[in-house]
């Protein structure tokens, strides 16, 4: 789409439209994410992945990374085949969710699963406007509490669920 008068790129004399540096989002998006899952792939690897009766720490990240890996591969063949019609990706809330990764990351281990969480949901929730702080600040404390009792009670997995209080 040109910016000045909202109609569409006409395409090219070989039938395709030209791919500006904008136009690239969506493989740029798909690489990305196809880095971040090798990220996890390889930080599940190395935290164990256990056994299937009894999972270790990493077989979740492991498997997101996995499944990560595989929808990444699947945006960059759609936006190579492209029909013209993808949005620009949202960049902002690509960096709030990689914020709130890091955020997880980095106080996971310091603070406890259950702060950590509030916090991660916090970050990554930012960009969303149409949710106030306090809608925020519930959505928090709700994810934070089925964290607990998912991966603590249930599937008492060894997250400690609070440091330090």
């Amino acid at each position: 789409m040109n910016a000045e008068t909202s109609k569409p790129t006409p395409p090219d004399a070989d039938g395709t439209n030209d791919h500006s540096a904008l136009g690239w989002g969506g493989e740029i998006g798909g690489l990305l994410l196809l880095a971040l899952s090798a990220i996890f792939i390889v930080g599940g690897w190395q935290l164990g992945l256990g056994v299937p009766t009894r999972l270790g720490t990493g077989a979740f990240p492991f498997i997101t990374g996995g499944i990560l890996a595989i929808l990444a591969v699947f945006i960059c063949l759609e936006e190579r085949r492209g029909d013209g019609i993808a949005e620009t990706p949202d960049w902002i809330a690509f960096l709030a969710i990689c914020a709130a990764l890091a955020v997880f990351a980095v106080t996971a281990d310091r603070i406890g699963l259950v702060p950590g969480t509030f916090l991660t949901v916090i970050v990554a929730s930012l960009p969303d406007r149409s949710l106030p702080l306090a809608g925020k600040a519930i959505l928090g404390a709700i994810v934070a509490v089925a964290c607990w009792g998912l991966f603590i009670e249930a599937l008492n997995l060894p997250f400690k669920p609070f440091i330090g209080f």
